[in-house]
């Protein structure tokens, strides 16, 4: 038969798994043969390889099918499947029938190509083509029972069957005789089916950070897991460069495996369905699966800790003001520090049942003093003030300014064209001195000293912005708190803005005209970004944070040199580094960096050391 006289029809393919290597193939092979004995040209193609069928909504591909079929924008005439459970293994027969019957109602029907019978509607037919939906779905639920026993029956034997190792541990495959084998990296898969996974200790930086986090709640002040992530934070132990938050540090503390248990089945999600909790009766429990972090001591302490928590949450509010007034009649004041110590505080807590920390107080019969409370009512309004300021700006610049958030900073700032970014600065007007100078009280954030500045001036009340300055980089021999006076040299090169609208343009013109602070240097073919503390190889873009970034510019600007500790730690003053640390932060960059460019950083007797013949050139400036 002519090509141009076959009618043009489109194929659906589909397969559960990428281990599935010829399904799509076989597919594509059947449906061909198919079209060529009934006269069709398969003129569009919709594939979902890796998906379940059991569900629709990860299925783009027959959403799209869908979608085109019933707008009327398809160009074909019917639909050819492989068979009944290519077109999916729904647990409802009807919905099956529904995605058919929207295509059939379109004028376009869909055929099966492996099944034996047609599907032209007669009773016979419609009759077979039910009990095939039935058996693919009840194909599934009979393989989830299967694999979730087998997942049970291998967990008790200690085996990792399901999720990633988590921090501070590794996969590790191990052969049917109990072999080790190797240690497998984010997103690897073991090669053999018969081999198992178990859990392994990870790096020692990272083995250290979590015996810190147990350390530090089961200490003599028992620190919460906001107050341990905040203190990991100032250590700079990070979590592949990312900062630790409250929610991360509780679900280690929970976590049994650091003790060596291997638990599996505390939550199911059961073809498709919403995660839900296991009674803990029905967890599979395998103590001393694994290496332990911890010692079990310390994790019952924690959990015991974490326990009284959790149990205030619980607490009705007439406890926890009665728990108040008792510490208001022993101390005679209450503060956040004394309510820690009786395990009372909690800020959510407080803030989701009384609005507020102050009210709580007021409550409990304890008036805050009037210095304390003056204080946060500024801040409100600041809160307030800024607030409204980044709305105006994403409204006057909606293609350029995006308003975004730096890891571990608590408040976000300012991004033109995705490259340039400013740090928000609101600033209370200060007192005019025996010269008749005024200025504004300034507290710069460490993490943005190396950031364009937009100081807002507020009045002596905080209700209103009076104006605007755009400031060159304060760089990190900036004081963290300082007073600017129009005398200074910072108020110098700034330049102050007539109105908001031309916020863009004086902050690309003092970013061009800062000439001694270089927006992008380029050490032969790394190439250094200032503003975003992020490095360039070829394609490759590395964000580092400003410590590492500032060691790595350190090493690479002295190529062939030894730079030392001392030297390392001038470039932060204020902060004193110990080799633990140091050293530490050089592990971490080498970490970040990969392997093509970790090896250039050499551990050498005095220090460390770039190798030479990266010169130094400084480059273009951004726009």
């Amino acid at each position: 038969m002519a090509q141009t006289s076959r009618i043009p029809v489109a194929q659906y393919i589909r397969m559960s798994t990428d281990s599935q290597q010829y399904s799509i193939a076989n597919q594509k092979a059947a449906i061909e043969a198919y079209a060529d004995d009934h006269g069709f040209a398969v003129v569009s193609t919709y594939a979902d390889p890796g998906k379940s069928g059991v569900a629709i909504k990860h299925r783009p591909e027959l959403l799209r099918l869908i979608h085109d079929v019933t707008s009327g924008h398809a160009d074909y005439k019917a639909i050819l499947v492989y068979d009944v459970s290519r077109w999916g293994r729904f647990q409802d027969v009807d919905e099956a029938a529904h995605y058919e019957y929207l295509c059939k109602s379109a004028g376009v029907p869909v055929r099966y190509c492996a099944e034996q019978f047609e599907n032209d509607g007669s009773l016979p037919n419609a009759m077979m083509k039910a009990l095939k939906r039935t058996m693919a779905a009840e194909y599934s639920r009979e393989l989830g029972d299967k694999v979730s026993a087998g997942q049970r029956r291998l967990s008790l034997l200690g085996f990792r069957v399901v999720g990633d190792a988590g921090y501070g541990m590794r996969r590790m495959t191990v052969s049917p005789d109990g072999h080790r084998k190797i240690i497998l990296q984010a997103g690897e898969r073991k090669g053999i089916k018969t081999d198992r996974t178990i859990l392994v200790p990870g790096p020692k930086r990272e083995v250290d950070c979590i015996q810190a986090m147990f350390g530090l709640a089961t200490g003599r002040t028992m620190k919460n897991a906001q107050a341990i992530a905040n203190e990991l934070n100032r250590r700079h132990m990070l979590r592949g460069g990312k900062t630790w938050d409250e929610e991360s540090v509780y679900r280690i503390l929970k976590n049994q495996k650091y003790v060596g248990s291997n638990i599996y089945g505390m939550t199911t999600r059961r073809l498709c369905s919403r995660v839900k909790k296991i009674d803990p009766k029905s967890w599979v429990t395998n103590t001393g699966a694994f290496v332990p972090l911890v010692t079990l001591g310390e994790f019952k302490r924690a959990q015991s800790f974490l326990h009284r928590r959790a149990k205030l949450r619980n607490r009705s509010n007439a406890y926890i003001l009665h728990a108040m007034k008792m510490v208001l009649a022993k101390h005679g004041k209450l503060s956040q520090r004394l309510l820690k110590r009786k395990h009372i505080y909690d800020y959510k807590t407080n803030y989701a049942r009384f609005g507020s920390i102050s009210r709580a107080y007021e409550l409990a019969g304890y008036q805050l003093p009037t210095k304390v409370k003056k204080a946060m009512q500024t801040q409100h309004r600041s809160k307030l003030l800024r607030n409204d300021l980044y709305v105006q700006l994403e409204k006057l610049f909606p293609e350029q300014v995006k308003i975004v958030r730096l890891p571990g900073q608590g408040e976000p700032i300012v991004e033109i064209d995705g490259k340039l970014r400013i740090a928000v600065y609101l600033c209370r007007t200060l007192g005019t001195t025996l010269a008749g100078e005024s200025g504004c009280a300034l507290r710069v954030r460490p993490k943005e000293k190396d950031l364009l500045a937009l100081i807002c001036v507020m009045n002596p009340s905080c209700s209103k912005l009076l104006s605007f300055r755009v400031f060159p980089p304060f760089g990190l021999n900036f004081l963290k708190a300082r007073r600017l006076r129009p005398n200074q040299p910072w108020f110098l090169a700034s330049r102050e803005l007539a109105s908001l609208g031309d916020f863009c343009k004086v902050a690309k013109e003092v970013a061009s005209r800062c000439n001694e602070v270089r927006q992008r240097e380029a050490v032969d073919d790394i190439l250094l970004s200032l503003d975003t503390w992020r490095v360039e190889l070829g394609n490759k873009k590395i964000g580092l944070g400003p410590i590492n970034y500032t060691v790595l510019r350190l090493l690479l600007r002295n190529a062939g040199k030894v730079v030392n500790r001392e030297q390392l730690s001038r470039c932060f003053p204020g902060r004193v580094l110990s080799g633990d640390n140091i050293r530490f932060h050089i592990g971490e960059l080498r970490f970040k960096l990969g392997a093509s460019v970790r090896k250039r950083i050499r551990s050498v007797p005095g220090g460390w050391r770039a190798p030479g013949g990266y010169m130094y050139k400084p480059s273009g400036k951004f726009s």
